[in-house]
């Protein structure tokens, strides 16, 4: 499955980390510069990539938004255990029917090194 569109927060250095995965997993790539609230309608679902359950509050506030708006959410832990992870991403994926997804994480976690280790097995397994 190839996802039709994945939104990213512009110009951050966890957007510019993962865009390159980005493009090869979607039919398109869009940046987001306004407020979410704005564009609520561009998205179906919300992917949150964190390290150690950590996320920023700007990231609890928008999964906050996405509940009121009853659109799927899922955490993803990249220091967890990445079959396991790949696994269920893929099965939330495919059970929501996601097609438009936006994706967030803290910027620090372009420091960390199971980040790309993360996006090389996803990147096998071919959403």
């Amino acid at each position: 499955m190839k996802l039709e569109n994945i939104f990213l927060k512009a110009d951050t250095p966890f957007s510019q980390s993962i865009y390159a995965w980005c493009e090869e997993n979607a039919n398109a790539v869009n940046h987001v510069k306004d407020r979410y609230e704005m564009n609520m309608d561009l998205f179906d679902s919300l992917l949150i990539i964190s390290e150690n359950q950590s996320i920023s509050k700007e990231n609890w506030n928008l999964k906050s938004l996405f509940d009121k708006s009853q659109k799927p959410c899922y955490r993803i832990d990249i220091n967890g255990t990445l079959n396991v992870a790949i696994a269920n991403l893929e099965l939330w994926l495919d059970s929501n029917k996601s097609r438009n997804l936006l994706i967030v994480g803290k910027d620090e976690i372009v420091k960390n090194e199971n980040l790309e280790r993360f996006l090389d097995k996803l990147t096998v397994v071919k959403l």
